[in-house]
């Protein structure tokens, strides 16, 4: 007999990744989405327009954080191979307007909560953010998790900011891509989720 519709949902299997964003997936995750699956990934983009990492808030319905929807995704069971985390733009106000001694360290406090959400040993890749309005933030946000990453082997980057800093002709405005950016953005997923799921993030073997 055919399964019920629950039953089928519990079936499936589930995504190798998850990409957890604000609105530079979000805002185009029917074309990313189909993107990535035509090159052969198994992915599961919740994007969401204004997400921040620790904060959710209503604005033109429930922002929900990053942190808040990992604790659901978690909630439900899904537990993929990497997650990918799109996330900081929309903190890089609070972070520039901290007033505090060490941004850098502020920055790392706020990435600390969704790290610690997801859990330890957990395979992570995280992208760098790239605001042409907000550099000082940017470079402090960067330089944070950049920290985490050097010091953590199932932490890595995909670095957004380098590739995309001297392409002024990507971007619509100061953040979001253009059309053209967003194939850039889409590739860059492709490249480094693949190499990512071929090289699984963790401590290496030691050599010969």
């Amino acid at each position: 007999a055919p399964l019920d519709a629950s039953r089928e949902a519990r079936a499936a299997p589930g995504p190798d990744v998850v990409i957890v964003g604000d609105s530079l997936t979000g805002g185009n995750s029917n074309y990313i989405g189909t993107t990535l699956r035509n090159a052969g990934l198994n992915v599961r983009i919740e994007g969401l327009s204004s997400r921040r990492i620790a904060v959710s808030f209503d604005f033109l319905g429930r922002r929900d954080s990053g942190v808040e929807r990992v604790r659901s995704l978690k909630a439900a069971g899904v537990s993929p191979a990497l997650w990918v985390i799109q996330l900081g733009t929309n903190d890089l106000g609070v972070i520039d307007g901290c007033g505090c001694p060490d941004p850098v360290a502020y920055a790392g406090s706020i990435i600390d909560q969704l790290l610690a959400e997801i859990g330890f040993d957990v395979p992570i890749a995280w992208v760098t953010v790239a605001s042409r309005s907000q550099w000082d933030a940017s470079r402090w946000f960067n330089a944070a998790i950049a920290i985490r990453a050097a010091r953590d082997p199932y932490i890595a980057l995909i670095r957004w900011n380098e590739l995309s800093t001297s392409r002024s002709d990507w971007f619509a405005d100061h953040v979001h891509p253009n059309s053209t950016g967003v194939k850039a953005f889409a590739q860059m997923y492709i490249d480094r989720i693949s190499a990512m799921l071929a090289n699984p993030l963790g401590p290496r073997p030691p050599g010969p």
